[in-house]
């Protein structure tokens, strides 16, 4: 049985390399929430053995238990269980997606708004009053005009994170593996008709649950050194020359950590040039992610 961890092997693992300070495990720096968040890795190899029930609904329990903006609950998720829709699913995502078919359970994570649409036709149908509270006192709205702007469908997709990571964190403190699947947005109608999604509820992003396959070569990616990513009390612009400077060693320097980590699995891009890659308008519109905007705006999402 292996030896748990202590916080400075979780850290240099994290970042790549040996951090000049880090917490001692009795530290109250340091619990088991902490040390499992730090060892997270995203699984894709997985063993033939299903999520039971009682794991899908505790996962599902720790999603609902994240905060939503203003309690509007405008996220919903579907199970997808059955394993001819996982291998549609799987078609959606192209040809490094195989591993989607392969998991017990893929969650499919909704920006939904359908029970405020609902309600809202429900009291056009037969109006009711309210007196005070935090409305106005007299007829309900029904107007439903905050979906005219942009905020609305990013609000949502903020709680989509949330809710989608607090059920990734349960699932691994359950001994489940994950990976988030980004995906599903490479075409959005089909998954809609995948799953007889309503044209007003927008399918996001995915999450796979399952039990990891140990043999799987797979381990604990850095991150960009803590340096680049925390900030303390204003934003650290390093627009001069020394600035500019230390960004490029720190990035150098990362470049050349996740080299390391990739070697395990033979040649790999510099991740600077990959971002770059990534970052061009030919790596959006090789897919149908290009149409996000009309997918939103069919949703009855104004963006304004």
């Amino acid at each position: 049985m292996d030896l748990p961890l202590s916080p400075g092997d979780r850290l240099t693992a994290r970042y790549g390399r040996h951090l000049p300070r880090v917490p001692q495990p009795d530290s109250t720096a340091w619990n088991a929430t902490v040390d499992a968040l730090l060892a997270h890795r995203s699984v894709r190899k997985w063993l033939d053995r299903p999520v039971d029930e009682d794991q899908l609904l505790t996962v599902t329990a720790a999603a609902q238990s994240a905060p939503t903006s203003s309690n509007k609950q405008v996220v919903s998720v579907i199970a997808v269980e059955d394993a001819d829709l996982r291998r549609q699913l799987a078609r959606v995502g192209g040809r490094m997606s195989s591993h989607v078919e392969n998991a017990p359970v893929v969650l499919v994570w909704l920006i939904d708004f359908s029970h405020g649409r609902f309600l809202a036709q429900r009291e056009q149908a037969h109006p009711s009053d309210v007196a005070g509270g935090h409305g106005t006192a007299g007829r309900v709205p029904t107007d439903l005009g905050a979906l005219d702007y942009i905020d609305e469908p990013m609000m949502a997709v903020l709680d989509i994170g949330i809710a989608a990571q607090n059920a990734a964190v349960a699932a691994e403190s359950l001994g489940l593996g994950t990976v988030f699947l980004g995906s599903l947005r490479n075409d959005i109608d089909e998954v809609r008709r995948i799953l007889d999604i309503p044209e007003h509820v927008v399918p996001f992003v995915g999450l796979e649950l399952g039990h990891p396959d140990p043999t799987e070569n797979a381990g604990v990616k850095p991150r960009l050194p803590m340096e680049l990513f925390l900030h303390r009390n204003r934003y650290n612009r390093r627009e001069d020359a020394a600035g500019a400077a230390e960004r490029s060693r720190l990035l150098g320097s990362y470049d050349d950590v996740l080299g390391t980590y990739y070697s395990r699995y033979g040649s790999h891009p510099r991740w600077s040039h990959q971002l770059l890659n990534r970052l061009t308008s030919t790596a959006t519109e090789k897919s149908k992610r290009r149409l996000l905007r009309d997918v939103l705006r069919r949703a009855g999402f104004g963006l304004r």
